[in-house]
């Protein structure tokens, strides 16, 4: 496998085609629907970029569909790549939604947020595979080889969990970054003063069982504590159901309120 074509340029394939192009794959297309998207990720791996799914050459070896999951039905209706190995990085997708555009079809799903400018090692990245035939599976093996040693094989109702799973430590996580960002808006500091405590936070996380770890007033049922925080957060009321599901959840855990 030499040639890649990208259909989609957003955060994952900002990141997965960099990769790849400095890997001595030869990025051939960048497809996007917007050209100075198109453009400007093709700019960066020597591709040409394409606006218009005719254009797109069915020559390539590999395709890579990088792209939000509700636009990707209307986008396979439109390709023709003539029974090339495709695959797509969706966590929450079956890979037979690729049957009908190829004999030659799979996954690489790559568990990590991506950013565009934001760099990333990409070598410390999970990918999990998927494919319909033994041989579409070593070709994907082989090109995720390439980008991380964090190789796995997983079916479509595993990346699914993965994916759900991910969404809580990673997009509500960072959700509620926004929400503490939020509450310190007039008490004169900014998130700035609690990126210490967040690294910590992060930091024992990754070196001990998150379970163990768990600290605050919900995880020592301080109940003083508890309600004078609800009490600010009247004028909040979707903060403050947040704020009450998540200290049932720890109480529930962490106490046996029927000992």
């Amino acid at each position: 496998m030499k040639s890649i074509t990208f259909i989609g340029a957003g955060n994952v394939a900002w990141h997965l085609a960099q990769a790849l192009h400095q890997r001595g794959y030869r990025i051939s297309q960048v497809w996007s629907r917007t050209i100075s998207s198109a453009a400007t990720l093709a700019k960066l791996v020597d591709a040409q970029p394409v606006i218009v799914i005719d254009q797109i050459a069915a020559s390539t070896d590999c395709f890579i569909i990088s792209m939000n999951d509700e636009a990707l039905p209307q986008i396979l209706k439109g390709l023709k790549i003539d029974n090339r190995l495709i695959v797509h990085t969706s966590g929450t997708i079956d890979k037979e939604v690729l049957h009908e555009v190829s004999e030659n079809y799979g996954v690489l799903y790559p568990l990590q947020t991506f950013s565009k400018g934001i760099g990333i090692d990409i070598e410390t990245i999970p990918f999990f595979i998927e494919a319909n035939s033994v041989q579409s599976l070593k070709r994907i093996e082989l090109l995720a080889g390439r980008l991380s040693p964090k190789v796995y094989r997983a079916d479509s109702v595993t990346r699914l969990k993965l994916h759900m799973a991910a969404v809580f430590a990673g997009n509500f996580s960072n959700f509620m970054y926004v929400i503490a960002s939020d509450l310190l808006a007039d008490s004169g500091y900014d998130i700035d003063i609690l990126r210490p405590l967040i690294a910590e936070t992060s930091r024992k996380a990754l070196l001990a069982d998150p379970a163990t770890v768990q600290t605050g007033p919900a995880r020592r049922n301080d109940e003083v504590v508890l309600t004078r925080h609800l009490e600010m957060l009247v004028s909040k009321p979707e903060y403050a159901e947040i704020y009450r599901q998540l200290t049932r959840l720890i109480i529930n855990k962490y106490h046996d309120l029927n000992a």
